[in-house]
């Protein structure tokens, strides 16, 4: 029976006689048969029992005494097998050895090895538990000083080694090792930090990093083992030590943050004297804030094991805001994103030629459609629909919906589709129409192919099918700021169409309060509402419900000239707001106006409607539009071309203003130039070749590529590596664009993301999936060649260790590759963000001393020996859309040429005046709204008598005064186009000063 070294290298053993053998320390009197130097090591450390054949350990209760890990217990003898770890101390490690018991093993071994011949060939790693030893026996070169280290090190943490992989073991091992280096080297002075009992103990473990120099002389022998781990100087460590110390603040500062929250979550639980839809909004609000910062801190522990800091990483700071603001923030911010009227300019302009060339198929092919832009309103405008129709059953299975518009929140450019053939008016989305514009090319292709073309619909691509009967003619607006203050309304109001901004008759709308329930006061103590009283007593409150009935008769200005029918249409979700997720709506009787006259339409309707806070809000600032659809003439259809024709004309016969036109210098300049095709914005393609070449260390010191084996043209090939050899990595981008991709260098470098290819073509994931960042050698090749090519060359050191994949560590074996995906980053000079490449790469691992590839053998082969690897990208550089109005110009895509353009006969899609309508038609239809609400308030509130000490003169010259000054911005951007005397289209930026009021 022998007891080998604390290196495990079988170097030194200490035999184990029979009886008792104890072991104490080297400068003590006392006998022993084993003795040790070194801390904690005691006179009477433990003794070895050797009796029959079997052998025990028992230490006394202060021994620091380890068995496979595990602290033995005082006083108990433990059994020893061969392969068991012993630890002695601080660093005396011993693997005792029974050879009765490794002949015993050797013996099953060979009863098992047919077994294990039968399994050969398969991945590592999926050894069955079965076949494992019940005592933890291994090879010498698995069981080290490391891994019985290792072991202690994770019991003491509470980890079972037993339930984990190895290459978790080493991860976790390798993880906890850097961040105890850290922590060394911040505390020179010998202090330790106050920690917890696990930090310490583990700590105290496998380093004398943290303690003091002793000043007493220590004697030491051949099994004295210091781990010098900590000694080793790192060149990054000044700069690790910032970046620990800085994630520490970090994580203490979010840890507080976490603190509060949590309090904050349990004052609101707690809240009894406020009302529940704030205490909902807060604590939704506070619940995704603590989400946040646990996520912060995660991802904080993830880099303190690291010891570096991400360079995306961006501190979070949470902000804790209240109900009332919150409410005012996402106000802000849906109007904000109201305001799309640039973004829609750019989307008019740029599609232009798409609607142009769907014009040109559709009168090619004989089909009597038109298309043209428009905007369609965000929310319960956004796709409407008639609820008469049949194709309105559908809409809730997503047969004949159009998603994008269906899913619409904010005002975005449609497609004015104007059905001849049905008679019909309908809006599609763009995404739709370049959709059905495929198919539309598709039919053209084919058109001299009847053999072809007879298996096409040729009527799907054009319309919608079927068609609706009913299309939406325009709406009348509404403000519902009375009904949120209980008061009955009945207004006027003008019905405005959405195609041609213009008012195309009037209605009378009637909203009578019948029935409010106030909500149900809940006991709650002595606690009092938070919230300030409202200044006007009669408003509605969260939780109450109202009914109200809807009255709109008195139709005025739809004759049966343009609609053979009419009916009206109330949506519920234009009553509550977007918050309820209703889609009932409810329809007039249908009124036949070649019959009987449009004052014969009326619709009258009960509203039993809960108010919520959301609903609330929307009915103090919101609108509820009244749709109108009809069955439409072929007039109408002819009225509604012509408007587009004419104005689009009223644009150009209209000449600038002389206080817009530009300077003298400027208009000699342009007058009479054609404008270039280079100005327009365009989206750039390039072709780019990536070269990526693994040169290792030779015996000569120089590096020298590697050979890639390539089974045929599409196999990019494996790199041939060696264990144990210096390597680096060259890349290699190439363009034949030249200066038209100035690239400028290649900021980071990443490998990772390990897998295993068998030899049947299958892929097995590893647990190394994180990318290691690469560093890059500072000096980069840029070249630009004469002959228009550019290149961009890098080398940066790559060491296959720092992945932790025992699949990087071992050989590889036959047919098996291993593949890393290598992502890298190139800063552009014409480009905004970095491109990012991404590429597999194959590598197969021998041994150090295995010879290359025969290049004879090569001859008979089909194998390719190659140099370096390769892939091909297509870079696609979208510019970005214009940074002024200035610069509009540049994306009107109305003047490119388009086969067959010539049967339009000058004809053009609109342009930008479709957006102005918009706005005009927004802001025209809400001022008639808010004006109707403000009389009806204002008369249930009468003003009082002034009381106050000013004269009638000095009241009105403040109210005159008060009245002519302007508030908000000075002016507002208008996009226009301008015709010039040059006949070409210029783009002014001006502001217009607003009224007074």
């Amino acid at each position: 029976m022998t007891f080998s070294d604390p290196l495990m290298s079988e170097c030194l053993v200490y035999q184990l006689k029979l009886g008792r053998s104890v072991v104490g320390r080297l400068d003590s009197d006392k006998p022993a048969a084993i003795r040790l130097s070194g801390q904690n090591i005691l006179e009477e450390h433990c003794f070895f029992d050797n009796e029959n054949g079997a052998v025990t350990i028992q230490a006394p209760a202060n021994s620091i005494t380890f068995l496979n890990g595990k602290r033995i217990v005082p006083n108990q003898a433990h059994k020893l097998h061969s392969g068991f770890r012993i630890i002695l101390g601080e660093h005396h490690v011993f693997r005792f050895n029974n050879p009765e018991e490794v002949r015993k093993q050797r013996d099953r071994q060979k009863l098992l090895s047919p077994a294990m011949e039968e399994g050969e060939g398969e991945p590592s790693g999926n050894a069955s538990p079965a076949t494992r030893p019940e005592s933890p026996v291994e090879s010498a070169v698995d069981v080290d000083w490391n891994y019985a280290k290792r072991e202690a090190a994770l019991h003491l943490a509470g980890l079972d080694p037993n339930k984990m992989p190895d290459d978790q073991l080493d991860t976790l091992y390798e993880k906890i090792t850097k961040v105890k280096t850290l922590r060394g080297r911040r505390f020179e002075n010998g202090s330790r930090p106050e920690s917890s009992a696990s930090y310490s103990q583990l700590d105290d473990m496998w380093s004398e990093a943290g303690r003091p120099v002793q000043n007493s002389v220590t004697f030491t022998d051949d099994t004295s083992v210091a781990d010098n781990q900590n000694s080793v100087v790192n060149d990054d460590g000044a700069s690790n030590a910032t970046a620990s110390a800085q994630i520490r603040e970090m994580q203490e500062q979010l840890e507080t943050q976490r603190v509060e929250f949590e309090n904050r979550l349990s004052a609101i639980d707690d809240g009894q004297g406020r009302e529940a839809e704030d205490l909902k909004v807060e604590k939704e609000h506070m619940e995704l804030q603590l989400i946040v910062v646990q996520a912060q801190m995660k991802r904080l522990l993830e880099m303190r094991g690291r010891g570096k800091i991400d360079d995306d990483f961006v501190a979070f700071e949470p902000a804790i805001y209240t109900a009332k603001q919150l409410r005012l923030i996402r106000k802000v911010l849906d109007k904000w994103r109201a305001h799309r009227a640039f973004s829609m300019a750019e989307t008019v302009l740029s599609n232009a030629v798409t609607v142009k060339e769907a014009n040109i198929i559709s009168k090619e092919l004989g089909k009597d459609v038109t298309y043209n832009f428009t905007i369609a309103a965000g929310g319960s405008l956004a796709a409407p629909s008639s609820s008469l129709d049949s194709i309105a059953s559908l809409d809730e299975f997503g047969d004949v919906a159009d998603p994008v518009l269906a899913s619409a929140t904010q005002p975005s450019v449609g497609i004015k589709v104007v059905d001849r053939v049905n008679n019909a008016i309908y809006v599609w989305s763009l995404d739709r129409l370049i959709q059905q514009l495929q198919k539309m090319r598709n039919l053209t292709t084919f058109i001299d192919r009847p053999q072809v073309s007879q298996h096409f619909s040729t009527a799907q691509p054009f319309y919608d099918s079927p068609a609706p009967v009913y299309s939406f003619i325009g709406n009348s607006l509404i403000s519902l700021a009375p009904l949120a203050r209980k008061l009955s309304a009945t207004s006027t109001v003008p019905i405005f169409c959405r195609y041609t901004s213009e008012a195309i008759g009037s209605c009378r709308v009637d909203i009578k309060v019948a029935n409010v329930i106030a909500p149900i006061k809940r006991g709650y103590g002595s606690n009092a509402s938070t919230r300030a009283s409202s200044p006007i007593s009669n408003n509605l409150q969260p939780g109450s419900k109202v009914s109200c009935i809807m009255t709109v008769d008195q139709v005025k200005g739809l004759g049966s000239n343009d609609f053979a029918s009419v009916h009206i249409q109330v949506r519920l979700a234009s009553l509550t707001g977007p918050s309820v997720h209703n889609r009932d709506v409810y329809a007039s009787p249908t009124v036949d106006l070649v019959t009987s006259g449009s004052s014969e339409l009326k619709f009258r309707r009960t509203f039993q409607l809960a108010v919520t806070s959301k609903v609330l809000m929307h009915m103090r600032e919101g609108y509820a539009p009244i749709e109108f659809f009809a069955a439409l003439q072929p007039t109408y259809l002819e009225r509604m071309e012509r408007w587009d024709e004419m104005r689009d004309q009223r644009n150009v016969l209209t000449k600038p203003p002389p206080s817009r036109t530009l300077s003298a210098n400027s208009a000699t300049s342009t007058q009479g130039m054609r404008r270039s095709e280079n100005d327009f914005v365009v989206e750039q393609t390039h072709d780019v070749v990536a070269w990526l070449s693994v040169c290792e260390l030779s015996a000569e010191g120089k590096y020298a590529p590697v050979p890639v084996i390539s089974a045929g043209h599409l196999d990019p090939g494996s790199f041939s590596l060696h264990q144990g050899l210096q390597r680096k990595l060259q890349l290699t981008l190439s363009s034949n664009s030249g200066k038209q991709l100035p690239w400028i260098a290649v900021t980071k470098l990443k490998l990772g993301n390990i897998r295993l290819l068998d030899a049947k073509g299958r892929t097995h994931e590893s647990e190394s999936r994180e990318l290691v960042e690469v560093k890059i050698h500072k000096q980069q090749n840029v070249e630009f060649k004469p002959d228009g090519t550019g290149t961009l060359t890098i080398e940066a050191p790559w060491d296959s260790s720092a992945h932790e994949s025992p699949l990087l560590n071992r050989t590889t074996a036959s047919g098996q590759r291993i593949l890393l995906q290598v992502q890298w980053w190139v800063d552009i000079d014409t480009c905004l963000d970095r491109v990012q490449f991404s590429m597999d790469m194959a590598v197969t691992m021998r041994a150090r001393d295995a010879g290359g590839p025969s290049r004879f053998a090569s001859i008979f082969s089909s194998n390719k020996h190659l140099s370096k690897s390769s892939a091909i990208f297509t870079l696609k550089m979208t510019p970005p859309l214009t940074r002024s109005a200035k610069d509009l110009w540049r994306l009107d895509t109305s003047e490119k040429y388009v086969r067959g353009e010539e049967s339009l006969i000058g004809w053009k899609p609109r342009g930008i005046s479709v957006v102005e309508d918009y706005e005009r038609l927004v802001a025209t239809e809400r001022r008639s709204a808010d004006v109707q609400a403000i009389k009806v308030i204002l008369a249930a509130n009468p003003p009082s008598s002034y009381s106050g000490g000013k004269s009638h003169d000095m009241l009105t010259k403040e109210s005159l005064e008060l009245w002519k000054k302007k508030f908000g911005h000075k002016g507002r951007v208008r996009i226009a186009l301008v015709y010039s005397y040059s006949a070409s289209w210029m783009l002014l930026d001006h502001f217009e000063p607003r009224s007074g009021r």
